[in-house]
């Protein structure tokens, strides 16, 4: 049963991120079970994780999609874009030998993470990927810094970004982290803002690519608006 669950949550978290479910859209336990083939249970519990995350809002015998529009998306990542290449920049003057030891050893976990054939593959990526860009701008210590960027970091939409990606997307986005913690190793200021900038911005080059503009949102079967 919980594979099941498993499965239905990253299917749907899919759904939700690429835009297939719209902003409002309520998914509804048996809509859901009947076009998934599964029994209510599992569902539920799929959905329950997914109001947890911050993706959907629970209603009765269900959930809808929470309002994450297109433009949202867009500003966040660009915010990030803006403030994270400056994180790099400082830890590349202010990171702890001890923090750059770290960001190593995060890497490597993440790369073994993405090389394991493991059912929750992706979950386990976006865990280590997570740890890594917060470790990052705590190695920046810079307090105003850090309160600005904590909340991107974990945005929901934000997190879960690696369901949509490949192995080798994977594996690509563990380069870009080795090449910012190169630059950072050898106090390269300006090294580090850019090869940071180029990761975020590969990024959410990868994430547009797989969200479905609102003229070309399908249907989910069984569902209705909210």
């Amino acid at each position: 049963m919980a594979k099941i669950s498993d499965s239905l949550y990253a299917e749907l978290r899919r759904r939700i991120m690429s835009g297939r479910y719209a902003p409002g859209e309520r998914l509804r336990e048996e809509s859901v079970a009947q076009e998934m083939q599964v029994s209510r249970t599992p569902v539920r519990a799929a959905l329950q994780r997914l109001v947890e995350d911050g993706l959907l809002v629970a209603a009765a015998r269900g959930a809808t999609v929470a309002g994450w529009t297109q433009w949202d998306i867009a500003e966040a990542f660009e915010l990030r874009i803006l403030l994270e290449p400056h994180a790099a920049g400082l830890a590349a003057e202010r990171a702890t030998p001890g923090q750059i030891d770290e960001m190593d050893v995060l890497n490597d976990e993440m790369q073994a993470c993405a090389l394991a054939e493991a059912e929750e593959r992706a979950a386990r990526v976006q865990a280590v990927n997570n740890r890594f860009h917060h470790l990052l701008v705590e190695a920046a210590h810079s307090g105003r810094l850090t309160g600005l960027l904590q909340n991107f970091l974990d945005m929901p939409i934000m997190i879960g970004s690696f369901y949509f990606y490949s192995q080798q997307d994977m594996l690509d986005s563990v380069s870009q982290h080795r090449q910012v913690v190169a630059a950072i190793r050898r106090r390269d200021r300006r090294m580090a803002e850019q090869a940071m900038a180029f990761h975020l911005r590969a990024s959410f080059l990868r994430f547009e690519m797989q969200r479905v503009r609102p003229a070309e949102v399908i249907p989910a079967s069984g569902s209705s608006g909210a």
